[in-house]
Formats: structure tokens, C-alpha cells, sequence
């Protein structure tokens, strides 16, 4: 099945500066304020390689990589290695750790059902990260994946060489050793081909590694062994690892349409319940549905007294009958096929925090807000098993594998 091996990235040296100061999340999740913050710690951050400006941004992303290495900032590592990578994080006042594996995989089409994807990806963020590519010739995210059995991960720490320990300004605690041990690497490569990879985080950037990847081996031939550009940096992790967490993905609207035109609509197509308080709406929606499982979420309005709880009611049919069954079983697609249809993706502001979510309504911020159970791992695996893909923004991995930790080099040179 999936293919992993051992790499050599390069990584911050001391000389670059504290860790904490240089790695960065994904470049999708981060706002402007905390871009601002970030470019403004270190000349040799992270940020400045996977969100570079200027007129020739991409070139200007090359270049920096180019001056680290010459100034002895990021060094390739010297033997092939894999890297066990631990994040120790609260949610709502519980403590959990997620254990990770760092390496590369083997590209494979979608079709051949090795690598797995659940959700969809737009051509703007592809055609950015596909020039970011091809100038800096160089991973510098991992994309996020897992597969459904054990990997064991958390008894492995004394086969492995502690390297890096930070908590960072999120308050994550970062552990990474650095594995060598040729007989491990072997029993981790041996686990892992056993099992079909699913994509939990980085769709766009798999994507585009893909076509780089073809594109490369069209210019070069189809040369009949492997090259650089075959394998892409991935953070693996386990379905059964208990610090495996997703969180909620509420939506905000500044502009829904009138009030007395929703609730018709929502009549007709849902089943209401009424709740007093927005707080013990979603003190509902968390605890689950009675009985038989449905699609639900709840509606807050501004200046309106109380909330609602929907659920699909005798009108929903005729939208969800073009659905297939696991994906007319989510959440979101109640929302997007029934709910709000017709309101596209990129009208929404996207929160994780239902305390966040209804503040943006008392404020004014929004009109309405709708609040979202988190998808269960088990609902991503099924879409992608069905061969069926998410809208977007339906997960929210948390939290997100930094940038910055190992930078994996896909040139001809390497």
C-alpha cells in the first residue's frame, strides 16, 4: 500500500535562533495580525518561506532558502532519519497529547485508493502553492495524514534522540526525537505499507505536490527510479491516538437573508426546536442526538431572542436525495444543501470556539451564526473509503503541525 522512507531535511541550526521564534502553523490557517507577529520575531522565520511578499514573492521565497543555507541557518541533516513529533494541548479544560510520525510518503494518484483525500480543494490556493513549489523546490509544510490502526508512537521516545522541546505562544507543548535506528525505521515503514493513508490537513498542498511531481517526471522522462520529487513531507499520526482531536467549525454571516424568508425555508425543510439560550442550544448539540443519529446544528440571530436547533425534517428529502448515503449524513451538508442553500463557502467567517462564535453575534460583528457539531473521525474516514469528498471547511485537526520543524528538499540536487 503507502510508501514511507527515511529523509534528510534540512533544519534550523542555533545559529538561526530559539525554535519557538522560527516555526509557524500552516499558511492557510494564519490571520494577518498573527502573520504581522510572526514576520516580526525572526529575518529567518518560517513565515517569511510559506507566505512570502513582494512583486516576485516566489523568487523571494527561493532566495531566502538559498541565503539560510549560506549563512549556516537551516543545515541538511546528515543521515536518513524519521522524526517521532509529540503536541501536548488543552481544549476546554482536559489535557490530551497527539503522537505524530515525520517522513516522507510516496505520491500516489487518488485513483489508486492508497492516499485518500475527504475533502474538496479550489485552484486559486493550488496555482499559489504550485508556484511556491516549483521556485523553492522544497516541502516546507508537512501535509497531515493517518491511518486506522496503532502506530505505537508514544513507546518509542527511548529509541529516538530528543531534539527539539518548546511550548509555543499557543500553549502547545512541541517534543520532536529524531529516529536512526535502522531496525525501527524498517518496522515502522512495514507497519505503515499494510495500510491505505488518509489525508487529514493539507489537501491543497497534496495536490500540488502531485502535479509537480507529474509535471517533473514529464520533463525528466519518467525516469525509472525513484527521484525527490516522487515523496512529500507528511506528519503521519493514528486514528486510535486518544489526542487525535477535532474541533467544531462554526460559520458567521454578515449578510443572511431576512429573517421571516429563513424560517420559512426552514419550516418547510426542517425540524425546529426551540432553546431559551444559545448556551443550552449547543449544550445540545453536544450531547448528541436521541436516538437514531441525523444531521443537526443550531442558529443564533442577532437581536432575535433565543435559538434554534434543526434537523432534517420531511421537506429535506428532495435536497439530499442526489447525496450519496455518507454524505447526506453530515452536518454539513445539511447546512449547505438545505439550510443556507445557495451561500457559498467564502461568504462565511469560520470560528472554533462557540464562546468566540456567539460573542461575533452579541457584538455585531454578525447576523448569524451557525453552530456545528464536530465531524467524528469515524465520518472522514467513511467519505474518504466511499471515495467522497467534504465541503470545505468541514474538520478542523487540532492543533495544526507547525512549519519550520524540517524542511524536506525535492530538487534535482538532493
Amino acid at each position: 500500500m503507502a510508501t514511507i522512507r527515511p529523509f534528510r531535511p534540512y533544519r534550523y541550526t542555533a545559529e538561526a535562533g530559539p525554535i519557538a521564534e522560527l516555526v509557524a502553523p500552516p499558511y492557510d490557517v494564519i490571520s494577518e495580525p498573527e502573520r504581522a507577529r510572526l514576520r516580526a520575531l525572526r529575518d529567518a522565520g518560517a513565515i517569511h518561506a510559506i507566505l512570502p511578499v513582494g512583486d516576485e514573492k516566489y523568487k523571494v521565497a527561493a532566495a531566502l532558502l538559498d541565503d539560510w543555507k549560506a549563512r549556516d541557518l537551516i543545515a541538511r541533516e546528515a543521515q536518513p532519519s524519521m522524526y517521532l513529533y509529540a503536541q501536548k494541548f488543552e481544549v476546554q479544560g482536559d489535557t490530551f497529547e497527539r503522537w505524530g510520525l515525520l517522513t516522507s510518503i510516496r505520491l500516489e494518484e487518488f485513483d489508486d485508493t492508497i492516499i485518500l483525500p475527504h475533502e474538496r480543494t479550489l485552484e486559486g490556493p493550488k496555482a499559489d502553492r504550485m508556484q511556491l513549489i516549483r521556485a523553492c523546490q522544497m516541502n516546507l509544510s508537512p501535509i497531515f495524514t493517518f491511518i486506522d490502526t496503532s502506530l505505537g508512537l508514544a513507546g518509542l521516545t527511548d529509541r529516538g534522540e530528543p531534539i527539539v522541546e518548546f511550548t509555543d505562544a499557543a500553549g502547545v507543548t512541541q517534543r520532536v526525537w529524531r529516529i536512526t535506528d535502522e531496525a525501527l525505521l524498517r518496522e515502522l515503514t512495514a507497519k505503515v505499507s499494510r495500510e491505505p493513508v488518509f489525508i487529514a490537513d493539507g489537501h491543497h498542498r497534496y495536490e500540488t505536490s502531485l502535479a509537480y511531481r507529474n509535471e517533473r517526471r514529464k520533463e525528466d522522462g519518467n525516469p525509472a527510479d525513484p527521484q525527490p520529487y516522487d515523496y512529500v513531507l507528511t506528519h503521519m499520526c493514528s486514528t486510535k491516538d486518544p489526542g487525535l482531536v477535532v474541533l467544531p467549525t462554526h460559520r458567521l454571516l454578515a449578510d443572511p437573508a431576512p429573517h421571516a424568508e429563513l424560517i420559512e425555508r426552514w419550516r418547510a425543510n426542517c425540524k425546529i426546536t426551540e432553546f431559551d439560550d444559545a448556551m443550552g442550544l449547543w449544550t445540545a448539540l453536544e450531547a448528541g442526538p436521541i436516538g437514531e443519529p441525523t444531521p443537526r446544528l443550531g442558529v443564533v440571530r442577532r437581536g432575535i431572542p433565543g435559538a434554534l436547533l434543526l434537523e432534517p425534517g420531511a421537506g429535506a428529502a428532495k435536497h439530499l436525495a442526489s447525496r450519496p448515503p455518507a454524505l447526506a449524513a453530515l452536518d454539513v451538508t445539511f447546512l449547505h444543501e438545505v439550510v443556507l442553500e445557495g451561500v457559498g463557502p467564502d461568504r462565511f467567517r469560520y470560528t472554533h470556539d462557540e464562546r468566540e462564535t456567539l460573542g461575533a453575534i452579541e457584538s455585531g460583528e454578525a447576523e448569524l451564526a451557525v453552530l456545528l457539531p464536530p465531524p467524528g473521525v469515524d465520518d472522514v474516514l467513511a467519505i474518504a473509503r466511499a471515495e467522497l469528498t467534504m465541503p470545505q471547511k468541514s474538520t478542523y485537526f487540532y492543533p495544526k503541525v507547525l512549519s519550520g520543524l524540517a524542511y524536506n528538499p525535492i530538487g534535482a540536487d538532493t
